[in-house]
């Protein structure tokens, strides 16, 4: 009898055990399942109550053409016409005679003007941009003698024409200076060039022109 009672001691000692481990097993294998958190929809987004509008972008308005110049009826005091001096030394010997013959020496110093024929301008325009095209600087009028010194003069004794003289030694002294400047292209253009910036300045600074570009007229 005490016998059977130990072994059913045991055998509800064993159960026991064995209940605690079987559940001890399921808690520690067993996933708890999250709970799920509906989502709340974002609200469309609303215009403000003190928006505006903003107007429309109108079109850039188109730049007011300026006039183009009557260019033959510029102002002189915008100094196109370039002046400089030149210097020459010339001889005229008059005819020999038993009374000798009159020779004189000049040295002349005269002043040259080069002019650009604005008339033959060729304008092209594109707004207020604009494209010249121009002849080169020439010889403007005749050289106008500002300083004339005899260096060497000799004189028939009877019937001396040595005032004539002079004045041929003169007209010879300017046609050789005017040959002079014509036959120099180097002095040609730098007149040119500085008429033409000249020119350049006057068109955009006095009159507005956005951009004024002078090229050389092609001969």
């Amino acid at each position: 009898m005490e016998q059977r009672t130990v072994n059913w001691i045991i055998s509800g000692v064993i159960a026991v055990a064995l209940a605690g481990l079987l559940l001890f097993i399921n808690r520690g294998w067993a996933q708890p399942t999250p709970a799920v958190t509906p989502l709340t929809p974002e609200p469309w987004p609303t215009t403000p109550p003190t928006f505006t509008p903003l107007p429309p972008t109108a079109p850039p308005a188109a730049p007011t053409l300026i006039p183009l110049p009557d260019l033959r009826r510029i102002d002189p005091a915008i100094g196109l016409s370039i002046k400089f001096p030149v210097t020459t030394v010339t001889t005229v010997s008059g005819a020999q005679s038993f009374f000798g013959r009159d020779e004189i020496t000049l040295k002349v110093t005269a002043e040259v003007r080069l002019t650009v024929d604005l008339s033959r301008a060729q304008i092209q325009r594109e707004g207020n941009t604009l494209t010249i095209r121009l002849p080169r600087a020439a010889i403007d009028g005749e050289p106008n003698p500002i300083e004339i010194e005899v260096i060497g003069e000799s004189r028939r004794w009877i019937g001396s024409q040595i005032t004539a003289a002079q004045n041929q030694a003169l007209a010879q002294a300017r046609a050789e200076i005017r040959q002079r400047v014509a036959n120099d292209p180097e002095l040609i253009s730098i007149a040119s060039e500085v008429s033409y910036r000249r020119l350049e300045r006057w068109l955009i600074d006095e009159l507005g022109f956005s951009r004024v570009v002078i090229e050389p007229l092609s001969s």
